[in-house]
């Protein structure tokens, strides 16, 4: 019957079907039933209301979640605000600070500095006292975003109730028994580690020394089988066997260095190529022992005789860095000189740097402001500075030209003056000049004189170096360039530090003078 009743049946089943029904009332009574129409449930009269409330609460539970998702976002931006803004936050590399420490009358601690990430300005100083020892204190500087609340130098002193010996800024040694550790020294000591096995402390000494700026590395391998252990560096490029001696004497310094900063390494290799020859240079822990006349350990446990170690490899003092096949680039520290002792009418200069500054510098930028002032004497130009300890440049006649830079901050602090004064000689043959520059504490241009002799050079230009000890006993860098070019002068250079001063003494000439050249130089170092 349901085929039937859906017409699948053929005729004759339909026949039958119809037939049969007629005779029996149970399957006619069954047959109207399957083909009566289904009715529809009634509609129960809750359902409306339940629609309409669920409808409603929707709603509400839509708002709900807009309203949460909108505080969570006032609340991550909140966070972000106070993490980026207010919330302080210790300073983790001496890269990301310029700063010197003090101690004066054994209690007395006074810092100064600026953060090289002008994004960033000072949120707070404080000082913690060892626990175990109260001479060992800890200056920690913390900082965040810039704002308008916020500077990016900071100054500070206090006073502390025992005797000071050692001073920290934040991670890093500034102080040690009367003697500052420069940031860069700080930084360097802070990598010394046990076993040359671990490559990335090996890299961590290998980075604050900045050697890939000296000694372009290459390659690496490690000799950690047998001892005394080594350590091979291969070098990037070639050099020229003009530059060999100078060359290998950088290479023993950096080599002494890391072997006080590892402290299983018995020996540092170097192998470069000298004019197309594949050369090996080793130094080995007694040797430099013996050269730098104290143990590896002596030097690794003080900051102050690793610093001293670092000033006579020359890290801290006179660093060369291969430029192209031709000449080294000489960068020198300098000590700063206070600003209180420059007294000068540069000291009323003030409105100068900041007037200047305001008018071509963007706000958060840093850039000195200037005076430029010539003068017809010397004297008039030293009176001008006021530092009694320059060195007055002794010209075998009166100069032609003098003349006085300095430079300020938008504070107004002198950060660098620059004293220079020439002269031709007769017939022009020979032009002559000379040159003070003084760094002082405020200096944030830099914290090296940085004498990039071949910047301006041709490329093919040849450099040669020596050290020279004049008659009064006094040591000068000499630099010697020949141009490539016909129509340039050569020039032979002097350098000397002394007295938190770079001095230079330079003669220009044509090619066909330079021994009377060098013997004019060497006259006026006498």
């Amino acid at each position: 019957m349901p085929s039937y009743v859906d017409h699948l049946t053929s005729d004759i089943t339909n026949t039958a079907i119809v037939s049969h029904v007629k005779n029996c009332e149970d399957c006619r009574r069954i047959l109207a039933a399957m083909q009566a129409p289904e009715s529809l449930p009634e509609k129960d009269p809750v359902d409306a209301s339940t629609i309409d409330f669920l409808k409603k609460n929707r709603k509400k539970n839509r708002n709900r979640i807009l309203a949460s998702v909108l505080m969570v976002a006032l609340l991550l931006s909140g966070f972000w605000g106070w993490k980026v803004y207010i919330s302080p936050r210790s300073m983790t590399d001496t890269s990301t600070m310029n700063y010197s420490v003090t101690v004066t009358d054994s209690k007395k601690i006074q810092i100064k500095g600026s953060l090289t990430d002008h994004s960033l300005g000072v949120s707070g100083i404080n000082y913690t006292v060892d626990a175990d020892n109260p001479g060992i204190v800890t200056i920690n500087v913390r900082a965040n975003r810039l704002s308008a609340s916020k500077n990016n130098t900071f100054s500070d002193e206090t006073t502390q109730k025992h005797k000071i010996e050692k001073v920290y800024v934040n991670n890093w040694i500034a102080w040690e028994n009367g003697t500052a550790i420069q940031p860069k020294a700080a930084q360097i000591y802070n990598t010394i580690h046990p076993y040359i096995g671990s490559m990335s402390d090996n890299g961590k000494t290998l980075t604050a020394l900045g050697i890939n700026d000296v000694l372009p590395i290459a390659t690496h391998e490690l000799q950690t089988t047998d001892e005394p252990y080594g350590w091979t560096m291969n070098l990037d490029g070639s050099f020229k066997k003009s530059q060999q001696t100078e060359l290998e004497r950088t290479m023993k310094n950096y080599a002494m260095v890391i072997l006080v900063c590892t402290e299983n390494l018995g020996s540092v290799t170097f192998s470069y190529s000298l004019d197309g020859q594949k050369t090996d240079f080793t130094y080995t822990k007694e040797q430099g022992e013996e050269d730098f006349r104290g143990t590896c350990a002596y030097f690794r446990n003080s900051a102050t005789e690793f610093q001293a170690l670092l000033a006579k490899a020359g890290i801290l003092n006179t660093v060369y860095s291969s430029l192209s096949e031709g000449g080294y680039r000489l960068t020198e520290a300098i000590t700063k000189v206070a600003d209180a002792e420059i007294t000068g009418s540069v000291r009323n200069e003030k409105d100068t740097f900041i007037q200047q500054y305001k008018t071509y510098q963007p706000i958060n930028s840093w850039s000195p402001g200037s005076v430029y002032k010539s003068f017809s004497s010397e004297d008039e130009a030293l009176a001008y500075i006021g530092y009694d300890k320059l060195k007055p440049i002794k010209l075998p006649q009166t100069p032609e030209h003098v003349e006085v830079t300095a430079l300020g901050d938008r504070s107004g602090n002198i950060c660098y003056i620059s004293f220079l004064e020439s002269y031709s000689c007769e017939n022009a043959d020979l032009s002559v000049s000379a040159s003070a520059d003084i760094y002082t504490e405020h200096s944030t241009i830099s914290d090296y004189v940085d004498i990039d002799y071949p910047s301006n050079m041709d490329d093919s230009s040849i450099y040669t170096t020596e050290d020279y000890t004049s008659a009064s006993g006094e040591t000068w860098k000499i630099i010697t360039t020949t141009n490539a070019s016909d129509d340039s002068y050569d020039s032979i250079d002097a350098y000397q530090v002394k007295d938190t001063i770079s001095y230079r003494i330079g003669v220009s000439y044509p090619g066909d003078q330079k021994n009377k050249a060098r013997a004019t130089l060497l006259e006026l170092l006498k």
